[in-house]
């Protein structure tokens, strides 16, 4: 708008001398009062704004927000409007803005910090007690006159927010993208924490130097507030209190209630250590806050991204400025949007080494080499190659010139530092098209055993590098695949509770994980009804009807309307894209979910669901040959049918296709069981190691060394395997462990069995045994009946197989068809009774 145009919408008491500054919602002018010939500062809305606000709103807003009496906050003299102009008249500062000081100084010293943080809390508590909730904390509002904190721009938010159909119609929410609160993103109703978490937001950016979040785009930003937690401050700025850090990642809680709930609180917090400790456990293992669970086992920051902590790149975007102008583009013809580089092509550049005297080079250079070769390993990633990146080595650069030069979407950076104990290596995973990170971890190697410890370095940089390299695609092909916003915001939020649901269930609290997950399902039918040309959220609600099917198995009515439900939403879905290699992976799972959780009788209709579940299985990895999941229940599929040579096939398909390791868990599960029963125990017992040092707590693959000293060429160890059982314990949830201790306790019953110790094997089988509460489908009878059968307990062996049959009739066939080392005995396949109970299978 020219300056003779706003002169003319202004009153004539003000003479309009220049333009100071430009906002996203707004412009400011200096101007004269020439009733008092003293000099203000004019703000006028953005256009766009304006013609969708109410001007006798506008007013009844500027004069609350004018009646706020306190010396942090800038009070409104006059406001007005003419002809869509809005505006409002403040008294004119002469000092900077907090941007104005970060862009001098990004990291500022930890007393200052706090010092303007306590003045703004001030402010806002003050401002939350008259019932007004500011909605767009950032640095720009906060104004400095005499080294202290000036809060500006009460009440304009909340006026935009509501302010006409315009801009809700996009179905955006106001506030600035990098401070804004997860409940804004979603557009859900704000108070008071809303404010607490900008404001935490900003403290973390005059602390560390870069937001919390940050993204090349909005859209981006709204992903990784709803889904990743911020990274440790102090892990970048030590000299920070420790009290500081917890205070401002329990502020920055993704819902509500997780965190501090006042500003007040928020002050004391960093002010004087109140409550120094209280917020460790939520912040730390980041679970999830609503409902208590066992603590998770320790990991140093997989999965998390790190706000861009080596770029400068700060995303001010104000999401309220025409709503328009942050939407996405239009739909790329593929799954990114346009203009995006593909972030499966990766520029791995040779890592820095950071030693005095250049003696970690050989490192560096080493783990740099095998890194590339291992990621080219995986069919799915475009890797440059070393001579590619060997320009880069040892010189300067920017990720924009790199992006430029090789065409890549995804930089792996890093660097090689000494330790007293030997060296630190810190990796980087940066999009290329922002530079800024995407994820960043250290590990520590022992260089007394170089070679050693480079290859088992690589394995874990890779995989590593792998798991969140795939959330970021992902996250970008989602974005490209919907144009309504909030529909995408409100399932990304909905991916991360159904993880957080997952967590529940791993800790043994079903019923927790179930209200999660209902809340899950609910906001995905929300996504739905915002965008009903997106098939997404459909197949979403079908994976969350899938998980319940799996959690109630031992209520069939509620399994079986779980998978009834997940079969509806899958038909939505594959309305709308009939090739979704998602949908009929689902919907296959769901058909074998039929079978094997009993909820349909032996016979024509199981084998029906059993060929339905193979057809759809099928037909998603020929349109996916990278669906991962799809082949470990193809691999499932044909444990069950005894075809064991395709059961590996399928299981070695999934460790191919499993590019992001998003599946690894059950790959590696079907791999060693695979390998096992076809007895190729040298790989079997590599499936198991790897499984283990991936999932050290994993019941799976501690029990699985248990087997391995079973198995032929092997030396039984009875002690190693009560000391796997004990470690057992320490990782099952109580109330898994009256079935998974018997478990454990057969399987050493079959080492001490392997060693020669029968009577010590025959007293623990005996101790083992479970009631039908423990051990409802008789499981532990047919791991009995195995032990029995080394042991050369031919009846006892049968009479268990007699009562597991009778529980478990269509496992009668697998027995008369299964070739497997335990049941191929000679004196056992000649004995009467099994002959009679296999007869006719």
């Amino acid at each position: 708008m020219l300056l003779e145009e706003i002169q003319k919408a202004l009153p004539d008491r003000y003479r309009v001398q220049r333009e100071l500054g430009r906002g996203g919602m707004a412009t400011v002018y200096l101007a004269t009062d020439v009733s008092d010939s003293r000099d203000v500062a004019i703000k006028v809305l953005d256009s766009d704004l304006g013609h969708s606000i109410d001007a006798e709103r506008f007013r009844r807003e500027i004069e609350i927000a004018g009646k706020l009496t306190h010396p942090n906050i800038l009070r409104a003299y006059d406001s007005g409007s003419n002809n869509g102009v809005h505006y409002y008249v403040m008294p004119l500062m002469t000092g900077d803005s907090l941007r104005d000081l970060l862009d001098k100084q990004p990291q500022m010293p930890v007393d200052q910090a706090i010092r303007l943080l306590a003045e703004v809390c001030d402010a806002l508590t003050y401002a939350h007690e008259q019932g007004i909730v500011h909605r767009d904390i950032k640095p720009e509002n906060i104004l400095l006159q005499d080294g202290h904190a000036i809060v500006a721009d009460f009440g304009i938010a909340r006026l935009v927010a509501e302010g006409g159909t315009k801009l809700t119609a996009t179905g955006l929410s106001i506030g600035t993208a990098t401070y804004m609160s997860p409940e804004q993103f979603s557009g859900d109703k704000v108070d008071g924490r809303s404010d607490v978490y900008s404001l935490a937001s900003m403290a973390y950016e005059m602390l560390v130097g870069a937001v919390p979040f940050d993204g090349p785009n909005a859209m981006a930003i709204m992903a990784r507030v709803a889904m990743q937690p911020a990274a440790p401050i102090r892990l970048v700025r030590p000299s920070v209190p420790e009290y500081v850090e917890e205070a401002i990642l329990h502020a920055l809680e993704k819902i509500p209630a997780d965190r501090i709930q006042s500003v007040a609180e928020f002050k004391d917090a960093i002010t004087t250590g109140k409550n120094s400790g209280k917020f460790t456990r939520t912040t730390r293992t980041y679970t999830p806050g609503f409902v208590p669970v066992q603590e998770a086992p320790k990991r140093a920051w997989t999965g998390r991204r790190i706000a861009a902590l080596a770029a400068a790149l700060l995303v001010t975007l104000a999401l309220g400025v025409a709503g328009a102008r942050v939407a996405m583009g239009p739909k790329a013809r593929g799954p990114l949007a346009a203009g995006e580089a593909d972030p499966k092509r990766i520029g791995v550049l040779y890592f820095a080494d950071g030693s005095p005297n250049g003696s970690l080079r050989f490192l560096a250079d080493g783990l740099t080499e095998s890194l590339i070769d291992q990621l080219d390993r995986v069919p799915t990633l475009d890797v440059v190659s070393r001579d590619g990146v060997r320009p880069f080595r040892g010189v300067a650069f920017s990720s924009d010139s790199v992006q430029k030069a090789l065409k890549v979407g995804t930089i792996v950076r890093g660097e090689v530092d000494p330790t007293p104990k030997g060296a630190q290596v810190t990796v980087r995973l940066v999009d290329a098209m922002a530079g800024s990170d995407i994820a960043r971890k250290s590990f520590d190697v022992d260089t007394a055993n170089v070679l050693a410890a480079q290859e088992q370095l690589a394995r874990q940089v890779s995989d590593f590098l792998r798991e969140n390299l795939g959330l970021e695609v992902k996250l970008k092909e989602s974005r490209g695949a919907t144009k309504n916003s909030q529909a995408w915001t409100l399932v990304q939020r909905a991916e991360k509770r159904h993880k957080d649901a997952d967590s529940l269930f791993a800790a043994a609290q079903g019923p927790a994980a179930e209200k999660v997950l209902a809340g899950v399902d609910a906001e995905l039918q929300r996504a739905q009804a915002i965008d009903p040309s997106w098939p997404q959220p459909a197949v979403l609600r079908a994976g969350v009807a899938y998980r319940l099917a799996r959690a109630a198995k031992d209520r069939p009515d509620v399994a079986r309307a779980a998978v009834d439900s997940g079969m509806m939403r899958v038909a939505e879905a594959l309305k709308l894209d009939p090739r979704s290699a998602d949908a009929l992976e689902l919907r296959g799972e769901l058909h074998y979910a039929r079978l094997a959780e009993h909820l349909v009788p032996e016979g024509l209709l199981s084998k029906a669901q059993l060929d339905s579940a193979e057809q759809d299985l099928r037909a998603a990895v020929e349109i996916n040959k990278a669906q991962a999941g799809a082949w470990v229940t193809l691999s499932r599929l044909a444990y069950r049918k005894q075809d064991m040579a395709y059961a590996s096939r399928a299981a070695q398909q999934a460790y191919e296709a499993d590019a992001y390791l998003s599946n690894a868990r059950e790959v590696l599960v079907r791999l060693f069981w695979t390998t096992h029963d076809t007895e190729v125990f040298p790989d079997a017992a590599r499936w198991c190691a790897t499984g283990h040092a991936r999932f050290p707590r994993d019941p799976d693959f501690v029990k699985c060394r248990i087997w391995m000293m079973t198995t032929k060429g092997t030396t039984p160890d009875p002690d190693k395997a009560w000391r796997d059982l004990d470690s057992l314990k320490a990782i099952t949830p109580a109330s898994a462990w009256p079935y998974e201790s018997r478990d454990g306790q057969i399987i050493v019953a079959f080492v001490l069995a392997k060693a020669g110790l029968a009577d010590s094997a025959r007293h623990v089988l005996l101790k083992a045994r479970a009631t039908p509460e423990i051990d409802p489908t008789r499981e532990l009878m047919s791991r009995e009946a195995i032990v029995r059968v080394a042991l050369k307990d031919y009846d006892e062996a049968v009479r268990l197989l007699e009562s597991y049959l009778q529980l478990n009739p269509e496992h009668r066939k697998g027995f008369a068809t299964n070739t497997s080392l335990w049941w191929r005995d000679p004196v056992l396949q000649g004995n009467p009774r099994f002959k009679a109970l296999i007869a006719g299978a």
